[in-house]
């Protein structure tokens, strides 16, 4: 199976795996689903349980802030056992875990529940490492950039939850709305198997026996190892920080029902980074990255300043789908640095993963407590702005790159001038 799904040079070298790439897609796009699912269901809590905007806002903190935690270890696990086994591995976790998650019952249970969900976030660095390893350098920013799509899961989740609520849970009953956690832990039990028996990794993997101690070694490498998911914090940062909290935001600053913020407006957000995320990748294997990004992530500041200043309902919506567009550029073009500059992909994809994610639970944080403080959001937001202005410093003056050499270049190669 593994030699007729993929292509491979005579050198050893694997040429490509359309097979992995989707199935692998269609995996991360399920997991990112499950993750949207929690944060769909946190402006519904508000009126259930009557959680306050701040718990709820906390609640939606928690994915990501798992997701951070565990990314860095799925993706040394990935380098080190192989895409295939962990990914599988995690599916059943995360079918597990929404089983369990039709008995929670009060705060605290949610909290536990919310951490838990995380898992679905960070299929993303096992399916990144995974399609990295089967395609060379010169295709990683299109084939990463097509399982990237898979963020649109996040669409998929919301709106089932949505559609779930409102025509298939009875009505009479007010704990209909759980029948949500098993229609999402069937498929994610059946993908597990999908994935095991046809899925592989590539023959000749080049890390099947490398050691934990040489991948930890990479977090010394340098400051190119933290610049690049400094970049991702802010990159796919975005997606994540506005999936968790647009539900609430909009309902509670800008009085949108729950349905449509739920099932319209940050669905539309989620598309929005989604569809840009392949035009990323093209252009990243086809232009200089840090150049790109420096374009990306200043448009972005001067949007980020646009939404903080919450002029009205209308310009804040540009601000904020304008954001979500550049954004899904910008996080696939990061991601196409990493093997430009790292062998371990695996290891460096979960700690830019792990930025990412950690941006979301932070960014969340912040906003709950600039609500919570001042009774508005708008300071989070500033707080926001001066981290894409901070992106677009690093790309644009490429500090700590410039004198690093990347994969199979020479030195004098190693970071072409603006």
């Amino acid at each position: 199976m593994e030699q007729s799904a993929g292509k491979v040079e005579t050198s050893g070298e694997p040429q490509g795996n359309a097979r992995v790439l989707w199935i692998s897609t269609m995996a991360f796009s399920l997991g990112f689903a499950i993750w949207g699912m929690f944060s769909a269901l946190a402006p519904f809590l508000i009126e259930w349980y009557h959680f306050t905007s701040t718990q709820v806002l906390v609640l939606a903190a928690m994915e990501p802030l798992f997701a951070a935690a565990i990314s860095i270890p799925l993706g040394i696990w990935t380098d080190k056992f192989g895409g295939r086994t962990v990914f599988t591995i995690l599916l059943v976790l995360l079918s597990v875990v929404l089983i369990l998650g039709t008995f929670a019952e009060g705060y605290y249970s949610f909290l536990f529940l919310g951490s838990m969900l995380g898992l679905g976030g960070a299929t993303f660095v096992v399916g990144n490492a995974h399609v990295s390893s089967w395609y060379p350098k010169s295709k990683q920013g299109t084939a990463l950039g097509l399982f990237a799509l898979g963020n649109i899961g996040i669409t998929f989740g919301m709106m089932a939850v949505t559609f779930v609520i409102t025509s298939v849970a009875d009505q009479s009953d007010p704990e209909g709305w759980r029948i949500i956690f098993p229609i999402f832990a069937i498929p994610t039990l059946v993908m597990a198997a999908i994935y095991m028996f046809f899925t592989s990794d590539p023959p000749n993997r080049k890390l099947k026996n490398t050691s934990t101690r040489e991948i930890w070694a990479v977090y010394r490498s340098g400051v190119v190892v933290w610049l690049v998911p400094g970049l991702y914090w802010v990159a796919f940062g975005t997606l994540v920080f506005f999936a968790s909290t647009m539900p609430t935001y909009l309902v509670d600053h800008w009085r949108v029902d729950a349905t449509s913020a739920v099932a319209f407006y940050t669905p539309v957000l989620v598309v929005c980074v989604a569809i840009t995320r392949p035009l990323g990748g093209w252009a990243a294997d086809r232009y200089d990255v840090l150049t790109l990004l420096s374009w990306m992530f200043g448009a972005m500041s001067i949007l980020a300043v646009l939404m903080a200043l919450q002029l009205s309902f209308s310009l804040e919506l540009v601000a904020i789908y304008g954001l979500a567009l550049l954004s899904g550029a910008a996080a696939a073009a990061v991601i196409k640095l990493i093997p430009i500059y790292f062998e371990h992909v695996g290891a460096v994809s979960g700690l830019a993963k792990a930025a990412g994610a950690a941006c979301g639970f932070t960014m969340t944080a912040v906003l709950a407590a600039s609500n919570f403080l001042v009774g508005g959001y708008t300071l989070g937001f500033v707080v926001w702005a001066l981290m894409n202005m901070a992106a677009f410093y690093v790309s644009f003056s490429r500090v700590g790159f410039r004198d690093v050499k990347p994969i199979g270049a020479p030195i004098a190669e190693a970071v072409p001038a603006h």
